[in-house]
């Protein structure tokens, strides 16, 4: 009887800690949008790329994400207007991102046309995007977070909005929500703000754009780094529902633990910037303007800020550039 009491007891007590574990999972991502679609299209794409030929890059502790930004009301749909890779870097314990002009010229796989980038995510979603960027740039990425304007400005406030260094002659194209605001360095804005931030565009550069967009992740990094850990729980739980990702739970936990516990530095960049010759050019199809630049080129130069010393000592012989010079009309 006694030999019976223990087991009933054992049972019960597994059955409590199964129920806890499935609330937990269910407080932390039941929200999560997780695109499981994803990853056999892209994962096939990837294993035709050359460099994944060399060991060092794919078997270094280096993780890179695309991160998008997507000009609609829905992150599965429309062109994506801010581009980023995020690399994860485990060996020289940094977080990095560098933007990907969205105006560049590249070869759309899947559609074979050139054409500008924002152009890939509005034909195939996230999927196309991904394999363009891998395609034109060289890369072995496998996974993404997309977010639209909403999401993006959701997140922004969820974090007690952000700090950049605002200008007077930026005020005016922050529209209705910018004419509270007064230029200066560390100004907070909330997150209507701080999308229309990200967005301004006829300023002046296309550069001094993506040099925007990065500000604001910087600071949310910032922000986000400087929570305890009782805030996290929230944190996560919440912005899990404002995105579309392919990265399942166990990555975001992972992810989370390495931001946590190592304290990584943040270094940031941007194509073509100016590590690359770029032109502007026409494009074929449209006749719009793009910039057109050598992509093997840029490759070498986004590698080498990725991967680092692990990069330049490889030894690597990237393919022909899918698009140059020669393209200009």
């Amino acid at each position: 009887m006694r030999k019976k009491s223990i087991f009933v007891y054992i049972l019960l007590l597994l059955a409590i800690v199964c129920a806890a574990c499935f609330g937990a999972y269910q407080y932390f991502f039941g929200a999560l949008e997780h695109d499981s679609s994803f990853e056999d299209a892209v994962d096939n794409a990837v294993d035709r790329l050359a460099v994944n030929e060399q060991t060092d890059l794919n078997n270094a502790d280096i993780k890179n994400i695309a991160i998008f930004g997507i000009d609609s009301q829905d992150s599965k749909k429309g062109r994506s207007d801010a581009t980023m890779i995020l690399s994860i870097d485990r060996v020289h314990n940094k977080i990095k991102l560098c933007s990907i002009a969205r105006d560049t010229l590249v070869y759309i796989p899947d559609k074979d046309v050139y054409e500008k980038f924002t152009h890939a995510y509005a034909y195939g979603g996230a999927q196309l995007a991904v394999k363009t960027l891998n395609k034109n740039f060289n890369l072995n990425i496998t996974d993404y977070v997309a977010v639209n304007f909403s999401e993006m400005a959701s997140i922004v406030d969820m974090l007690g909005g952000v700090q950049v260094n605002l200008s007077e002659a930026e005020i005016p194209y922050l529209g209705e929500c910018g004419k509270s605001l007064t230029a200066g360095d560390s100004v907070t804005l909330n997150g209507e703000q701080a999308v229309s931030y990200s967005r301004i565009r006829h300023l002046d550069s296309d550069d001094m754009r993506t040099s925007r967009q990065r500000e604001v992740m910087a600071s949310l990094f910032s922000k986000a780094g400087s929570l305890t850990a009782t805030q996290y729980p929230a944190l996560i739980r919440q912005g899990l529902g404002l995105c579309t990702t392919s990265l399942d739970y166990s990555e975001i936990l992972k992810l989370s633990q390495f931001l946590l516990t190592s304290k990584p530095t943040l270094e940031q960049d941007a194509l073509p910037g100016s590590h690359v010759d770029a032109w502007g050019g026409i494009m074929p199809s449209s006749r719009a303007w793009c910039y057109v630049y050598d992509l093997r080129e840029a490759s070498d130069y986004l590698l080498s800020f990725i991967y680092e010393d692990i990069y330049t000592s490889a030894g690597i012989n990237l393919p022909s550039a899918t698009v140059d010079k020669s393209f200009i009309k």
